[in-house]
Order: C-alpha cells, then sequence, then structure tokens
C-alpha cells in the first residue's frame, strides 16, 4: 500500500502528531518494561551458562586427579642408557634396571639407480607391515623411482619411501615408522614385499633387507620384558621408561622418591579451578547495596545452595581412609573469602603420614573427592536434569513468551497509533469544511452588505 501524506495541524493549528507520539509513548511503557525484563534475563542466562562452564572444569581439574594421581615423584638415575619419568600410580622406591636390547624398525633399499627419475619396469609391488598386507601397487612400465615412492605412500601403511642418493646412484628406500615386530610374530613380518615384473622398459627395483626389526628387551628387578618399542610403560606401575643405548650386562638404579613440590603443582589446578567457580558465585550473590539485582543471581535459591554444597565438600572426609581423610588434611585451607589455598607444612606432614591417601582422596570410585565433586556438578549441569541447566531453560522460556507479548503488545500500538492518525486527520477534515462554509458565509454577508 502506498504511503499517504499528512501534514499535522494545517487546519487547526494543532501540532498534533507531537500529541500522538506522546501519547504512543505513554501506551508503550509496559514495552519499555518488557524490553528492560527480557535484557536482565538474558543477563542471568549468560552467567548461569558462565557458571556451569566453570563447574564443568572444576569436574575436569578433581577428574584429572583421579586418573592422572596427586602425588608427584620424582625419577633419577645415574644411568645413560635410559631416563624415566613418573606419573599416576607410580609408588616410591628403588629399582634395578638393565637395557638388554633396544627395539630398531626393519628398513629395506633397492638397488642402485641412475637416478630418482630413473625408470622402472612395469608390474606389482606388495607390501606386509607389522603382519598386515596392503593391496598391491601397480608399476606403469617405465615410471620413475619417485613415482613408485609417491604410490607407496599413499597407501596408508606405517611405513615410508624416499629416494636417496650416495653422489653415484639413487635408491628406494623403505623404512618401518614403527620400531619392532609383534610379539607373537618374527622379526621378518615387520616388513615383507613381493616383487613381480611384466614390463620392458627401465628395470627391477629388486629391494633387500638392510635392517631388520628388533624387540626392546629390559631387564626390572631380574624380570625382563620385551616391547616393540623403546618407550615402555607397563614395567613399573606410573612409570614410563625411554631406553637410549643397550648396555647388556650393566644394572643401574632407578630411584622414586615422593616430591612435595610437584605433588602441590598437582593440587593447585584443583584449587585454582575451585576458586575460579567461588569467584563467580560469590560475585553473583553478592547483596550489596550496588548489586544490579535484576541481572544478577542474587535471588537464585539454587546458585546459593550450590554454593554451600561446595564448601561443605572440603571438609568432607573419605571413607575408609587413615590419618589423611579430608582435602583439610592434604593441605587444602578454607580461606575466609570461602577460596581455598594449599598450606605446605600440613601437605608435606601428609605425605610423610601416609602418601599413598593423597591420590585416594580422589580416586577412590566410591567415596573419593573426583567422585563427589563429578556427583555435585552433574546434579546442577547435566543437560536436561541438572539445576542450573533447568533453571536456564526456564528463563529463556520466559524470554520467549516476553518475545511473543512484546509481539502482540506492537501490533495493539501501531493500531493505536493509526487510530489516533485517522481520529485527528478527520478533525483536520471537519475543520477545514467549517472554515471553507465560515469564508463562505463572511463572503455572501459582505456583499450582501454592499448592495
Amino acid at each position: 500500500m502506498a504511503s499517504v501524506f499528512s501534514a499535522s495541524g494545517l487546519a487547526s493549528g494543532m501540532d498534533w502528531s507531537s500529541i500522538i507520539d506522546s501519547m504512543v509513548q505513554i501506551e508503550s511503557q509496559p514495552l519499555t518494561l518488557l524490553a528492560n525484563k527480557k535484557s536482565a534475563l538474558n543477563a542471568q542466562i549468560s552467567k548461569l551458562g558462565d557458571l556451569s562452564s566453570k563447574l564443568s572444569d572444576l569436574e575436569s581439574a578433581a577428574g584429572a586427579l583421579k586418573t592422572g594421581g596427586v602425588l608427584g615423584l620424582t625419577a633419577t638415575t645415574s644411568s645413560t642408557s635410559f631416563s624415566a619419568t613418573a606419573g599416576s600410580g607410580a609408588t616410591a622406591g628403588r629399582y634395578s634396571v638393565e637395557v638388554n636390547q633396544l627395539a630398531q624398525a626393519a628398513k629395506a633399499r633397492s638397488q642402485g639407480f641412475a637416478s630418482g627419475s630413473a625408470g622402472v619396469t612395469g608390474g606389482s609391488l606388495t607390501l606386509s607391515v607389522q603382519g598386515k598386507a596392503y593391496d598391491p601397487i601397480t608399476l606403469t612400465d617405465g615410471e620413475s623411482l619417485a613415482d613408485v615412492a609417491y604410490s607407496i605412500n599413499q597407501l596408508g601403511a606405517p611405513v615410508s619411501a624416499v629416494v636417496v642418493n650416495d653422489g653415484t646412484n639413487s635408491y628406494l628406500s623403505l623404512n618401518n615408522r614403527d620400531t619392532g615386530y609383534p610379539l607373537t610374530g618374527a622379526a621378518a613380518d615387520a616388513l615383507k614385499w613381493t616383487e613381480s615384473y611384466t614390463g620392458s622398459q627401465g628395470q627391477a627395483l629388486g629391494l633387500a633387507s638392510v635392517q631388520g626389526a628388533q624387540n626392546a628387551v629390559v631387564t626390572v628387578d631380574k624380570l625382563k620384558f620385551t616391547r616393540q618399542s623403546n618407550t615402555i610403560s607397563d614395567a613399573l606401575p606410573g612409570v614410563t621408561l625411554n631406553l637410549t643405548a643397550q648396555t647388556p650386562g650393566t644394572t643401574d638404579d632407578l630411584v622414586l622418591n615422593n616430591d612435595a613440590t610437584a605433588t602441590q603443582a598437582n593440587l593447585q589446578k584443583f584449587v585454582t579451578a575451585y576458586n575460579t567457580v567461588m569467584g563467580v558465585l560469590q560475585s553473583n550473590l553478592d547483596a550489596s547495596d550496588v548489586t544490579d539485582r535484576e541481572r544478577n543471581l542474587t535471588g537464585d535459591s539454587s546458585v546459593r545452595m550450590l554454593q554451600m554444597q561446595l564448601q561443605s565438600l572440603t571438609s568432607t572426609p573419605v571413607a575408609g581412609l587413615v590419618g589423611v581423610r579430608t582435602l583439610a588434611d592434604l593441605g587444602i585451607k578454607t580461606q575466609k573469602d570461602g577460596s581455598l589455598t594449599i598450606d605446605t607444612t600440613t601437605l608435606q606432614s601428609a605425605l610423610s603420614i601416609n602418601p599413598g591417601a593423597a591420590n585416594a582422596i580422589f580416586a577412590d570410585p566410591v567415596n573419593g573427592m573426583a567422585k563427589k565433586f563429578s556427583d555435585l556438578v552433574d546434579s546442577y549441569v547435566a543437560p536436561g536434569s541438572g539445576i542450573l541447566t533447568l533453571d536456564s531453560q526456564a528463563k529463556t522460556d520466559q524470554v520467549s513468551s516476553i518475545d511473543s507479548q512484546t509481539t502482540q503488545m506492537q501490533v495493539r500500538i501501531d493500531a493505536y497509533r493509526q487510530t489516533l492518525q485517522d481520529q485527528f486527520t478527520a478533525m483536520e477534515s471537519i475543520i477545514s469544511g467549517l472554515k471553507a462554509t465560515s469564508s463562505f458565509l463572511t463572503q455572501q454577508s459582505n456583499q450582501s452588505s454592499s448592495k
């Protein structure tokens, strides 16, 4: 529909356009209230989302101490044949280690070619790597040695193919990416090949072994372990051995000691995550005079309950442990502002009393802190059922309702404005008609008087 221009007050001299704007503004006040309420709800929804995210981070931090362990250990050795790192599940002690043999990868090389672009006789090449056979590679008669290397690398097999040159000839070199061979197999299973030729150009690859696969062998406390890799993580619980040189007949000591500094660093990650959550809670539950209660979560009882439950967990004992049973026993103390801090002296004392309890406090599958924090967090943030999740959804539904109300109210206000415009336009028309009649009568009267 084309718009119709209407000038305000041409006949009446009244600025009724401004009058309409003022009347519509008064009528629109509920819209402003709805907009403010929607903005406040969206702010609360955002804060709930931020809180839920921080809670998930806390759950992850507690879970990491369950799987990775709290207790930090240092691994020391004077050996030049291996190094060691201690992780979750490691136990302080002294162990004897002898590196009998290093693992090595199988390697093969072709006969010499004049160059990397020299032609290869057509046919097929079939590879088997670590006991797994791969689809045959078709060798196009006369294709280059570099082309064959490319086709091998496209197989997806754990083997690398490169063309190398010794200054006189070029060779196709095959190297297993993984060391060793299957423990239930033979060294030859690491890399096998079959060449078949039907072409007439170039020369055959003539692959030959230049290094056989070899597994690592290490003896720990007179118990021998054979593994495919020089990185061995299952000989000692929680300890990774990195073998660097084989020295059969030479035994070196590996010493694992409890490390309070490393333990504190592990605990600090959890403490930081907890303090972040507590900081968010305190900022949202602040009830000071300057607090915007409409946009904050001050009046949300579920948020206040969460704060109380979190604080309660820090003093909850883990059933079944002796001596070191709570976070406080580990040196994790609650400060006046609700945040946590680590008392180094208490932590060192706990490690001297019962170092194993440091891990158990978080790792116990039934009563451990990781389980307790996980259960608490899930009760608040679980999709579809968490307290904060439902709270956020309820507020989101309110926002949707406000949007619907706003749309309906805007339709009524637009109709109200149109009605006012129609009424004032009609008034202008009547006044204009009256003025025309008055002018006509005045003119007639003047004419009669002049006769």
